[in-house]
């Protein structure tokens, strides 16, 4: 299993951050859209998903987000 943090850029100009913990980047990636799908009400259009970091999940470890 592995931690990814995703960085969104909106159609709108805006950002947003999503850490997910998966086994593969293809779950990872599905995984990450539903989580703004849900998060955002309405939905706010997409434009770009990128991992921008990627660790092994495990005891201890996590991520710092500076906003």
């Amino acid at each position: 299993m592995f931690i990814y943090r995703f960085e969104i850029l909106f159609r709108d100009g805006g950002t947003a951050a999503v850490v997910v913990i998966h086994e593969n980047e293809e779950k990872a990636f599905r995984s990450a859209q539903n989580q703004i799908e849900r998060y955002f009400l309405p939905p706010r259009p997409v434009a770009e998903i990128a991992i921008v970091e990627k660790k092994p999940a495990g005891t201890g470890r996590g991520y710092v987000i500076e906003r």
